[in-house]
């Protein structure tokens, strides 16, 4: 069993006080360690610990430290605001701010769930839950900078078009994306799969809220386009036209 302090776990998974590590369970061979954190207790006379407040317990997983993937339970006051507390999470969110943003980032780049999982070590089921919550307008997008660390390697994928063949696809930055998907703009689609996608994404956009979100909605569009410009000549022909 490797012992580990508890005040130095704290600092390592950059808890601030009044907040402190009862206790851990670290599982080597499964490369996992759970972590207990609850409020330091607030002492009276003589230094006695008072009753302590009526809280509710939340498990989350935070960012891995080498190999080990650290899982935080946390004893959180009723009523307490954890907004821009990185090692805490959303209610029913599998994650913490700090490790959904690094997920939320790979997925605003095109990474599929299954690369998501490798590149992070992920629990299927808990990506797909996230990403779910965020395509039904449940979840925000990333509003918190996690804590600089290795950066995770994002495969490297180059959209851009040989200068000798210009691309017929409009910038990211066209408003005509926006008008696409609010349903503004009609085009004559004759490709199944986008009109799938855009009935998939004009749902999904009804329900979204956060801007982040919807910006990734938005990338979304615009690969699928990038990526099938040979197919979608009849369609971009009016998005061009706008």
């Amino acid at each position: 069993m490797i012992n580990i302090d508890n005040a130095l776990l704290r600092q390592l998974l950059l808890i601030e006080r009044p907040w402190e590590v009862r206790q851990y369970r670290l599982d080597v061979r499964k490369r996992r360690c759970d972590v207990w954190i609850a409020q330091e207790p607030e002492r009276g006379w003589f230094g006695r610990p008072k009753s302590a407040p009526v809280s509710e317990t939340a498990v989350w997983q935070h960012l891995a430290i080498g190999q080990i993937r650290f899982h935080l339970h946390v004893n959180i006051p009723m009523g307490f605001d954890s907004k821009g507390i990185g090692w805490m999470g959303e209610s029913g969110m599998p994650f913490t701010r700090a490790l959904a943003a690094r997920v939320f980032a790979l997925f605003s780049e095109g990474i599929s769930l299954q690369s998501v999982c490798g590149l992070l070590d992920l629990n299927l089921q808990d990506v797909w839950n996230y990403r779910f919550a965020l395509d039904t307008g449940r979840a925000g997008g990333a509003d918190f900078e996690a804590p600089t660390r290795p950066a995770v390697p994002v495969p490297a994928v180059s959209l851009a078009v040989p200068a000798s063949v210009a691309s017929a696809v409009p910038d990211i930055t066209d408003p005509v994306w926006l008008r696409l998907l609010g349903g503004e703009l009609k085009l004559d689609i004759k490709v199944l799969s986008l009109k799938l996608m855009l009935a998939k994404l004009r749902s999904q956009m009804d329900l979204i809220q956060d801007e982040e979100v919807r910006l990734m909605k938005l990338k979304e569009l615009h690969r699928y386009f990038v990526k099938n410009e040979r197919v979608l000549i009849h369609e971009l022909n009016q998005l061009r036209l706008g």
